[in-house]
């Protein structure tokens, strides 16, 4: 697995180095008058780079590699690997975006990106990692047949993205709304889900002709990633998520799981709940921080976590029965499993 991820590294450092040269700018923009400028360019990939390597799971493009290694071979594999830049930078872009829109101040243990840079910069730098992986299809050892079908699932899943973002967005300017349980899946399947299921089916398409093969495998990571979004909005309130605040998702007005479940069971409990999340979204984190917590402590009471945690647990289930339907027996198929189980332990 550390080869993978060496592997990973490497191909990402191919498409955004650490310091930029003549023969990046040329791969990359391709006019003379622009070679010069290399202080200039280092300048503006900087925001992007700062947060690509400060860490990260890395978990979609293996599921990216893994799809492929299990349905094409080695070959699939080492072709699929020149291609995980389509999934990881556009990931880190969302994440410079969303920290944006939702005014956070930490991402991965560190001050977020617009933080450190700037507005700004960081909007230029989130929205260039959505179309600088690009290249790396461009450039892939692969048919123009390939290429074109693995363009479309790109500009397919890009756009899913953003109405995923656009949901959570809405939901959370309207402190008093709640939206349904369907709703909260679908934006979670579209926001945090879509870009796993990109590289599954970019791996599988890679190996494979079949279509209905093909989206199979997208469905699959797609329900991991909302397995995974749901235990996600369980660690928020229960711990807190690795590099950021306990219950920063109650300043951010995040319309989680936990919280929906709460809200649906405990309507006389709806203004405080709104009192608490509009008190934290106006005077931020610090300044809310007890009440934030008490608030945690009445949902976590209630056992909401324990309901949401069994959802992503039987989500991750169907998954396996899915995984040994579409999957034959290998080492690979053996990995996955393992990975979904782990996330079930999170």
């Amino acid at each position: 697995m550390k080869i993978w991820l060496d592997s990973i590294e490497n191909e990402l450092y191919r498409i955004l180095p650490k310091h930029i040269d003549s023969s990046w700018v040329r791969k990359i923009f391709t006019p003379e008058e622009t070679l010069s400028e290399f202080n200039l360019f280092d300048a503006i990939c900087e925001p992007a780079r700062d947060l690509m390597y400060s860490g990260g799971k890395r978990w979609r493009p293996l599921l990216m590699l893994l799809s492929a290694k299990m349905l094409g071979g080695q070959e699939a594999f080492e072709k699929a690997m020149t291609l995980v830049p389509l999934v990881e930078m556009p990931h880190n872009g969302s994440l410079i975006i969303d920290d944006i829109e939702d005014q956070s101040d930490l991402r991965r243990g560190k001050p977020a990106t617009h933080i450190t840079h700037g507005i700004d910069l960081s909007i230029n730098a989130g929205s260039m990692l959505f179309f600088l992986p690009t290249v790396a299809l461009d450039e892939a050892p692969i048919s123009d047949v390939k290429r074109l079908l693995i363009y479309q699932i790109y500009a397919k899943y890009m756009r899913k993205i953003h109405m995923g973002q656009g949901m959570d967005i809405v939901w959370h300017h309207d402190i008093e709304g709640i939206p349904s349980i369907e709703s909260y899946e679908t934006m979670s399947r579209l926001k945090t889900g879509c870009l796993a299921a990109m590289g599954s089916e970019i791996g599988a398409a890679v190996a494979v002709d079949d279509m209905t093969i093909i989206e199979e495998a997208g469905m699959i990571a797609e329900t991991i990633g909302l397995g995974f979004q749901i235990l996600d909005d369980v660690i928020n309130l229960e711990k807190g998520n690795p590099g950021k605040n306990r219950g920063d998702d109650i300043v951010e007005n995040k319309k989680s799981l936990p919280v929906i479940l709460y809200a649906n069971a405990h309507p006389e409990k709806h203004e405080h709940l709104f009192s608490v999340f509009r008190h934290a979204q106006s005077n931020g984190y610090g300044a809310s921080k007890v009440e934030i917590l008490a608030l945690i402590d009445e949902i976590i009471g209630s056992g909401v976590l324990e309901q949401a945690r069994k959802r992503a647990h039987d989500l991750f289930q169907g998954v396996l029965e899915m995984i040994n339907e579409v999957y034959g027996p290998s080492q690979e198929r053996d990995l996955l499993i393992s990975m979904v189980e782990g996330f079930k332990e999170a």
